[in-house]
This record gives C-alpha cells, structure tokens and sequence, in this order.
C-alpha cells in the first residue's frame, strides 16, 4: 500500500513538475516552486528523486516511451501504407493533444538535459522517427506516395505535428481529433501519386 502510495504520488509530482516546466521552462523552475505546486517541503521532493534534473528526464523519458507504445502498433500492423500513415498521424497527434505538457517539455527541454541523458531520450526518438520513416519509404516503393526523399519527407511531417504543442488549446474551436484527421488529409493527399487519387 506504501508503495502504491509513492508511485502516485511520484506520477503526479511528474504531472505538475511537466507543467512547470512547459510554462515557465526548466531553468526557471526552481525545485521549492516545484515542492509548494505539489505541497512538498523542498527538503521531502528529495524523498522522490535525487535532483531535479530527473524529473526532467523521466518526463522526457515517458513522453517517448508513451509514444512508442502508441504508435507501434499501428506501424506493425498489416496495412496498406496510406491507411497506416493516417493512423500513425492521428494517434501521433491525438496523444500530443492529451498529454501536452509531457510532451512540450520534452520537445522543448530536451537541450537541457546532460549530454548522456539526451542520447538515451535522442535513442528513442530516432525509433520513433524510424517508424514514420519505414512507412513512407515503403510507400514509394510500392507505388502508392510519389518518389519523395524519404528522411525529409518524414522530418518535415514530425516537424508539422510536432508544432502542435505551440498553438493547440483544448478550449479551441476543433477537436484534437478532428485537427488529426485534417493533418493526416493534408500530409496523405500532398504524398500521393496522381494516379492513386
């Protein structure tokens, strides 16, 4: 019971320490901000972690794990690749929308991290990429995307959804589905060869 009482308590210390950092960044977040946000004296948050930049890493870390976890699936199903990229889309984007403090600080903050803890979160993100990768490669080799390069084709579609985290607001007039659906539209139909419309 103990145990399950520090890992929710360590998961939303995680929660509200992401929220701090997307809005006032890492660096200016200071760990007794931290504490008080959680009603924590500064002395009992190193109960739940040594320093502060793990918090930073394990919302990084999670935000990629999180991810993966959503996306591979789609990438490992046996789909045509116009239908797998569009689930791949919005689920990408649809996740982003969910969890977007996680995700903005590990989009924004990741520089902060020490050079061996950014190659770790850099590690799962270059699985995450390949992922979008392979499908649009395969795409073009089985005639249904045009003959695109494949790497920029594919950083500029992260790149896109990934912009997401600076204008999004759940209180906006679209749903985070319905901004999903109109990327993958968008993406899908400029990727497609004339012939396949």
């Amino acid at each position: 019971m103990a145990d399950k009482r520090i890992r929710v308590k360590k998961a939303e210390l995680y929660r509200k320490a992401a929220y701090l950092f997307n809005k006032y960044g890492y660096y200016n977040t200071s760990t007794r901000r931290i504490g008080r946000e959680n009603r924590i004296r500064e002395s009992s948050l190193y109960h739940y972690i040594r320093k502060k930049e793990d918090l930073l890493y394990n919302i990084c870390e999670q935000s990629m794990l999180f991810s993966l976890e959503a996306i591979e699936p789609i990438a490992k199903a046996n789909l045509i690749c116009d239908l797998k990229l569009q689930k791949m889309i919005e689920v990408h984007l649809i996740t982003i929308a969910e969890n977007s403090n996680e995700h903005s600080t590990m989009l924004k903050e990741l520089r902060s991290l020490r050079l061996g803890n950014q190659r770790k979160i850099i590690k799962l993100r270059d699985q995450y990429e390949a992922m979008f990768r392979n499908v649009i490669e395969n795409g073009v080799r089985e005639g249904i995307f045009r003959p695109v390069n494949v790497k920029i084709s594919t950083l500029a579609l992260l790149g896109m959804m990934n912009w997401l985290i600076h204008w999004y607001s759940p209180a906006g007039e679209m749903k985070s589905e319905d901004i999903a659906k109109a990327f993958s539209e968008l993406f899908i139909e400029g990727l497609r060869l004339t012939a396949c419309r």
